[in-house]
């Protein structure tokens, strides 16, 4: 039972759309990585500011522009720009869920933040895939998916809230 389980994964693994999107995320993942690490440097040169979080901030901006029309295009097959709204969407869950990550490196293992980012990259990579999977480029589109994802990023939005207030006591 277990071989045809772990035979069925592998050949679900190897599709072709899964394929295209290990190929266009590891582009994604350098361009934006690339983008994250030389504004995490400049905003780093502004004192009283939180760095990491505007590099995060402008750095997913920039890379959200690029990575739909990436993802759309070469893995989703599917260049319609209405999709634009979920698929940013997506990424402000995301981004939320990669700021907390880089955050959790920092502060509970002291690791620096250009190599937490490049090592949450991944998992927050196939979050995305999976996101955009499952709510951005279906071909049913429902309500739901809307109100799922809003939900997400209201209560991280007040999980950042809090963690900014603590911060500042």
């Amino acid at each position: 039972m277990e071989s045809t389980n772990f035979k069925a994964f592998i050949k679900r693994a190897m599709e072709p759309q899964f394929t295209r999107f290990l190929f266009t995320a590891a582009l994604n993942t350098v361009v934006g990585w690339c983008i994250f690490a030389t504004l995490r440097y400049l905003f780093g040169l502004i004192p009283g500011i939180d760095a990491l979080f505007w590099a995060n901030f402008f750095g997913t901006i920039i890379s959200v522009l690029f990575n739909f029309k990436t993802y759309g295009a070469i893995v989703f097959r599917n260049k319609d720009f209405k999709l634009i709204f979920k698929f940013v969407l997506v990424y402000s869950v995301t981004f939320f869920c990669n700021y907390f990550l880089i955050r959790i490196f920092k502060d509970r293992w002291d690791i620096n933040n250009y190599i937490a980012a490049a090592i949450v990259a991944v998992p927050i990579g196939f979050l995305n895939y999976f996101l955009n999977k499952f709510f951005t480029y279906v071909k049913e589109q429902k309500l739901w998916h809307y109100l799922f994802l809003a939900a997400i990023l209201i209560i991280e939005v007040i999980l950042f809230i809090v963690l900014k207030s603590v911060e500042g006591c």
